[in-house]
């Protein structure tokens, strides 16, 4: 019987609370945790083991979560979904940074955990998966998609969502960015239907998929 290989999880937030209890959560769910509060430390184990997915903290004392961020992305040589957690938001950075989900504080950790085990051990049959621009105090698409009775990942990153999709299998894609950000990287989804929605009227065009 094949064993399955534990995800890495690598959090940095200054509530050692929250570190403890998001910590515990996760390993009781096979993931391999690794829980800092230092970002000076974060940023010293993060030199020499580069995990799956990370969660970062926006507000902290010693350098924000963007700061951290920017180093992140000079130190992995491959794309790593990164979450980010805060009671505030900025959706023009967050698109320009990448960030791959958005998770407003206090955290609902079985979603949390749902998210990371789609990039870790994979095996979601979600009926849709969901790219949209940042929007992290409403989520309109999704919130329609799944009134209609429909299972959705959402992402709010195409790199996130190629990553998704090596090991996950949606019965469809469904696109609600901006036209811009659909054509520079619509090749990058690897999967036979994709559809692109302009308003929210549109999400009823998946129920010709879906059947």
């Amino acid at each position: 019987m094949k064993v399955k290989k534990a995800g890495k999880v690598f959090i940095l937030d200054d509530d050692l609370l929250f570190l403890e209890l998001c910590k515990s959560f996760l390993e009781t769910r096979g993931f391999k945790v690794f829980a800092e509060a230092k970002v000076d430390k974060f940023l010293q184990y993060i030199q020499s083991e580069i995990p799956d997915v990370v969660v970062l903290d926006v507000n902290m004392p010693e350098a924000s979560g963007w700061e951290v961020l920017h180093l992140l992305r000079k130190i992995f040589k491959t794309y790593v979904p990164v979450i980010l957690t805060t009671v505030e938001a900025d959706k023009e950075l967050a698109a320009a940074k990448g960030i791959a989900h958005y998770f407003s504080k206090p955290l609902d950790l079985s979603r949390l955990a749902e998210v990371i085990g789609a990039y870790c051990e994979g095996g979601k049959k979600h009926d849709v998966l969901m790219i949209e621009d940042y929007q992290p105090f409403e989520l309109p698409w999704r919130e329609d998609i799944r009134n209609n009775g429909w299972s959705c990942f959402g992402v709010c990153d195409f790199l996130a969502a190629g990553l998704y999709l090596q090991k996950n299998s949606p019965k469809v894609v469904c696109v609600g960015t901006s036209q811009e950000r659909f054509d520079k990287f619509r090749d990058k989804l690897e999967h036979p239907k994709v559809i692109y929605v302009e308003n929210r009227q549109e999400i009823e065009k998946l129920a010709l998929h879906l059947e």
